[in-house]
């Protein structure tokens, strides 16, 4: 977002509102990729949920970090914990004793492949705290992402559930509670989905759009692959046919990618709020939503084209709905939205400067540089992460691991692609000065804040600002995405809202990591020692 629209969003700032009453019910919703730059574009449009939103205290957020991805972004909302201390450096990893890449919520030792949990996950969550401090309280979570559910949970969620395609919303045992309490709601919502989805299929996108939309619908060359650009997308076509569809890959996939994927999970999260009675009991409950389909759309599409903007429409009614709907429940609650990262377009809309990255050949040629100038009889480099470059070598060539580490190094630097990377031992060296603006903070000291000495690179990489990774070639390939340390990927909203309150557009940033401390001292709890602070909504916030 340039300057001009960060003075737009910052200009109709108003005294602080009076501060929140004390809820019964807190509702942390995370919008899966984005970006403050996409929720300015759409502000004049919302109606709905969004529009509510904005029009409570609003900050300009960021994901202070450098691996801007759904699981490190994830586990800072509700922990108010850097990925540093997290230890979700990314969606996955290359663990280094066994040799093998790590899923952020697998988990290790089962025979079950489809096991997830919070084991990976370092710190506990507001919902962990709000459980010691009250018991009794409730805490529930609920996305389409299994990692997004889990990470914002916890490690002691009374429920966590997410979207198993073909199955509809389903649980794990390591996760959270599997009983026939937790597992009566998920069955009871999959069920009537389901039958409802055999009687007459759901229909994936709107066949009509509105004008502003519409003027969006351009043909685009990604990579290798053509994309017409019109709503509904060509891909969608003829999904729902033939009677066992529900089960099919297909189906799964452009429902994910989707603008009724999100409703989904919005219907059933306030399922559970009337079945479990939550904010009706003696203690303050907690819920936690993480909308998934902004990110689908995103990375199958870009942002910039007619579907986000279809989807942005399609979320702020969704978002508004699911707000009446808790409204006439009459529960005292207070909400907050914010996103795990943000996104730019693809490459070749973005023009400029911008550039397409194929990853896999660079770090195909870095691996045949490395072979070539050291003699080596096998690919140093590990792992599918062409963000952290892990060198994975034998012990006999550990003691030219540091003259190996900087070749690649100076090697990486070189290329067009590549804006800056950094050892390890360099980000272990760059911690910010305490206090320090979070705008302000250097390139290593965004990698500083996501950086394990166990689970990250050995070198981390910075593609050039406005790369786009990876060479699309066929429908459903990935267009656009994120995961890096520039502002577009990290700058998020952080918008609280509760009944009464006062429009507040506030000069001063927000990290994500304050969110969780913020919402402890809201519910009246003491938060334990975290990266993050208390911001001041009116409340009390702990000296």
């Amino acid at each position: 977002m340039g300057l001009g629209l960060l003075g737009l969003f910052l200009a109709a700032s108003t005294p602080a509102s009076a501060a929140p009453p004390r809820p019964k019910l807190v509702v942390a919703i995370s919008v899966d990729q984005f970006s403050l730059e996409l929720f300015q574009r759409y502000r004049p449009t919302f109606t709905g949920g969004l529009k509510r939103m904005g029009e409570g205290v609003a900050f300009t957020g960021y994901q202070s970090h450098g691996a801007t991805e759904t699981c490190p972004g994830h586990s800072t909302i509700l922990t108010g914990d850097h990925p540093a201390r997290t230890g979700i450096v990314a969606n996955g990893w290359y663990d280094r004793k066994t040799a093998s890449n790590v899923y952020c919520v697998s988990v290790p030792g089962t025979a079950d492949p489809s096991a997830r949990g919070s084991g990976m996950l370092k710190v506990d969550t507001l919902g962990d705290w709000l459980k010691r401090a009250e018991p009794g309280a409730r805490s529930i979570a609920v996305s389409g992402k299994d990692r997004a559910a889990i990470m914002m949970a916890g490690h002691h969620p009374d429920a966590v559930y997410w979207w198993n395609d073909g199955q509809g919303f389903s649980t794990s045992r390591y996760a959270g509670p599997v009983t026939a309490k937790t597992l009566a709601p998920a069955r009871a919502f999959n069920r009537s989905l389901f039958a409802a989805w055999r009687a007459k299929p759901p229909q994936l996108w709107p066949e009509k759009i509105s004008a502003s939309c519409a003027a969006l619908q351009q043909p685009h060359r990604f990579g290798r692959l053509e994309l017409s650009g019109e709503v509904p997308p060509q891909s969608s076509s003829g999904v729902t046919g033939g009677k066992d569809y529900l089960g099919s890959s297909r189906f799964a996939e452009e429902l994910r990618a989707s603008p009724i994927f999100d409703p989904l999970a919005l219907a059933f999260a306030e399922q559970l709020v009337r079945t479990n009675r939550m904010g009706r009991g003696p203690k303050t409950d907690l819920l936690a939503v993480s909308l998934s389909s902004t990110d689908y759309i995103g990375h199958r599409y870009g942002n910039g084209g007619a579907e986000t903007c279809v989807q942005m429409a399609a979320l702020d009614k969704a978002l508004g709905d699911f707000f009446d709907r808790l409204d006439r429940l009459g529960v005292p609650y207070v909400a907050m939205l914010t996103a795990d990262h943000g996104a730019a377009d693809a490459a070749e809309r973005l023009g400029g400067s911008a550039q397409r990255v194929n990853t896999g050949g660079l770090v195909g040629s870095l691996n045949g540089h490395l072979r070539t100038a050291f003699g080596l009889g096998y690919d140093p480099v590990a792992g599918d992460d062409s963000r952290q470059i892990v060198l994975n070598l034998p012990p006999i060539d550990n003691q030219r691991r540091d003259a190996i580490t900087a070749d690649a190094l100076a090697w990486l630097k070189a290329r067009p692609e590549v804006g800056s990377a950094f050892t390890a031992a360099e980000i272990v060296q760059s911690a910010p000065p305490a206090g320090k603006p979070v705008q302000d903070l250097t390139l290593a000291e965004r990698f500083y804040e996501s950086f394990d000495p166990e689970r990250s690179g050995d070198i981390l990489v910075a593609y050039a600002e406005g790369a786009t990774l990876g060479m699309p070639a066929a429908q459903g390939d990935t267009v656009a995405g994120h995961g890096s340390p520039w502002d577009y990927d990290r700058r998020v909203p952080i918008l609280f809202w509760w009944p009464g309150v006062a429009a507040a557009a506030e000069p001063q940033p927000m990290e994500t990591v304050d969110i969780a401390p913020t919402l402890a001292a809201v519910i009246g709890i003491k938060a334990p020692a975290v990266d993050g602070h208390c911001v001041d909504l009116g409340q009390r916030c702990p000296s």
